[in-house]
């Protein structure tokens, strides 16, 4: 069976195209274009019309690329900056006039759908799924119980809350990084057992590309790629020591990531520190895959 998902995230929208054959899938295609459809809603909680523009724009291109795969399916999930907007309606309408039936999904699914996909791709047991997104963060972890916990942190939000200088200052980055204990403080306590850590998201594998210098991003060199602390703290000085303009050249990250880079991996070095971990496992398959899984290959942990 071969389907479609299509992620609406805060900062992306991202494109898996599958088959689906006894609880495992076979990628076809995987894409991701920025759009930042969260732009600015940590402020007014509201989707600006620009940006719902841009999204719907590429949404319309990933379904009618869909369509002509010969997709059966097509299952659309928004997470959090269409969980915040106050004027959802609007972007919903825009969506059933492509005849898409939008799943906004609650924080607890989205970290479900992460760690589904995560832990199928990453083929490790006993993991912790860390899933740093534009206006979440997820943590996810199947032990005694399933724990699945959503935060309200992330890149872009982070970035338009404290980031005013260019390149940032040690002070902002000192409010970031506080904001981010003082939002975790009373949750981290029941992970710190965990041996292995698998991240997701566009920061996570953003880092590892930049971590490996890759000019042209490569699904496969990624994906697997671990991601030491002491690294993440070189790269995070790297993103700090230089501006904005001089970011987006730097090998592996993208030009339209660099502005939220240093709040993305300000997340990361902040949750592996408060974890004890020392590194970090970059997984490719994420909530795209996971939701798939869930939805057509009834897989359920």
């Amino acid at each position: 069976m071969k389907v479609c998902a299509i992620d609406i995230g805060t900062n992306s929208i991202r494109y898996l195209l599958c088959d689906v054959n006894d609880g495992n899938i076979q990628k076809i295609q995987k894409e991701v274009e920025i759009t930042r459809l969260g732009e600015g809603i940590s402020k007014t909680g509201k989707l600006n019309s620009n940006a719902v523009q841009r999204s719907i724009e590429v949404i319309e291109r990933f379904v009618r690329k869909a369509q002509e795969e010969g997709a059966e399916f097509i299952y659309s999930f928004a997470t959090s900056a269409i969980r915040d907007a106050k004027n959802k309606e609007v972007f919903i309408d825009h969506l059933s006039r492509l005849g898409l039936d939008l799943d906004i999904l609650d924080g607890e699914t989205e970290s479900f759908f992460g760690y589904i996909g995560a832990v199928k791709g990453a083929n490790k047991e006993n993991v912790l799924v860390l899933d740093i997104g534009g206006g979440s963060t997820e943590l996810a972890y199947k032990g005694r119980e399933f724990v699945k916990e959503s935060f309200d942190i992330g890149a872009v939000k982070l970035t338009e809350q404290f980031i005013k200088a260019d390149p940032p200052t040690p002070e902002e980055y000192d409010e970031i990084r506080l904001h981010i204990i003082d939002i975790l403080v009373n949750s981290i306590e029941k992970y710190k057992e965990i041996k292995n850590v698998v991240g997701i998201g566009g920061t996570i594998t953003s880092l590892a590309a930049v971590s490996q210098q890759l000019e042209v991003y490569s699904q496969e060199k990624v994906h697997g790629y671990e991601l030491k602390k002491e690294e993440i703290k070189r790269i995070l000085d790297k993103f700090m020591s230089v501006t904005l303009e001089e970011r987006k050249n730097i090998p592996g990250l993208q030009p339209q990531r660099a502005d939220i880079i240093i709040a993305g991996t300000t997340i990361l070095l902040t949750i592996l520190e408060m974890l004890n971990q020392k590194e970090i496992t970059v997984s490719e398959w994420d909530n795209l895959e996971g939701s798939v899984l869930y939805k057509f290959g009834n897989v359920h942990l």
